[in-house]
């Protein structure tokens, strides 16, 4: 497969600070999409976006910005998405930029004709500001080995990264999250690892759920060593019709509500350090689970 790399990049310091149009930006994924792969380098300067750029049907893709603070991707006004992923996309990585504002920053498009299904992509070293939804957004696609890592996300209205029953093997590590209503949801999502996240400010740290209008489900994921401060209501909070999830050596501090709330079935939850709940550090409400302080 020929290896196509597509430098959206002047070294004049005048050209590089220029923003470009989003045709010129959605041209270069095109043409690397077609080409089989490659790399689209955005330049320092507020890109405005105001229709969605579309990444469909990608392999070996690499989106990356030349400065993760300078190369910006701004929504206009009344723009509901900056990026959609659709179709079945493999190697794909979007890097090194900044996403401000729009109804959501990253999302899964829906592909009325078949289905998406996504495997092996990294969003890594991005800056997520001011959505007005969430910042990652994939409800319903088929996704293996989703990586977030290395983020920072503030200011999102609803759930910053929120992912469905489809997503299998997800890691989201690193990152940091304030002042969204909730760093991470996972809703019915499966095998996924939630570590080494700092998070403050936000109404639920972490939350779980079981799958929308189904029985439930054996989940499997890890949520351990984040540091969860400050939450306006619960720590970390797994709700009903899931199961087997562990909550692992976590420090949760300060939280409105409960430190860890439970529900569900048999959730291991062991050698967290839990202080300054307002309610109870762990709070059983339903189910018969594992609990080592």
């Amino acid at each position: 497969m020929r290896f196509f790399a597509l430098l959206l990049l002047l070294f004049s310091a005048f050209q590089s600070a220029k923003a470009l149009p989003e045709s010129e930006i959605q041209r270069f994924i095109d043409e690397a999409i077609k080409a089989g792969g490659g790399e689209v380098v955005i330049p320092p300067g507020v890109h405005v976006i105001e229709h969605g750029l579309i990444v469909k049907d990608a392999k070996k893709l690499r989106i990356v910005g030349l400065d993760a603070e300078e190369s910006i991707l701004k929504a206009a006004q009344g723009t509901g998405t900056i990026i959609f992923i659709s179709g079945t996309c493999e190697e794909v990585r979007i890097e090194k930029l900044t996403f401000n504002g729009g109804w959501a920053a990253v999302v899964d498009h829906p592909d009325l004709k078949s289905p998406n299904k996504f495997a092996k992509i990294l969003v890594g070293r991005c800056f997520f500001e001011n959505q007005k939804f969430s910042a990652i957004l994939f409800p319903k696609t088929g996704i293996e080995n989703l990586e977030i890592d290395a983020c920072s996300f503030r200011d999102i209205a609803k759930e910053a990264v929120c992912l469905g029953e489809n997503a299998s093997g997800i890691q989201i590590t690193h990152n940091h999250f304030t002042r969204c209503s909730s760093a991470v949801m996972l809703a019915g999502s499966q095998k996924g690892l939630v570590a080494s996240n700092e998070i403050s400010d936000c109404r639920t740290g972490i939350l779980v759920t079981g799958p929308r209008g189904k029985e439930t489900m054996d989940q499997g994921n890890i949520i351990a060593l984040n540091a969860i401060e400050r939450s306006l209501e619960n720590g970390i909070l797994i709700n009903s019709r899931t199961l087997n999830n562990s909550v692992i050596q976590n420090e949760i501090r300060d939280s409105k509500g409960d430190g860890i709330r439970l529900f569900g079935e048999k959730h291991v939850v062991k050698a967290n350090r839990i202080t300054g709940s307002e309610r109870k550090n762990i709070a059983v409400i339903e189910g018969k689970h594992e609990i080592v302080k």
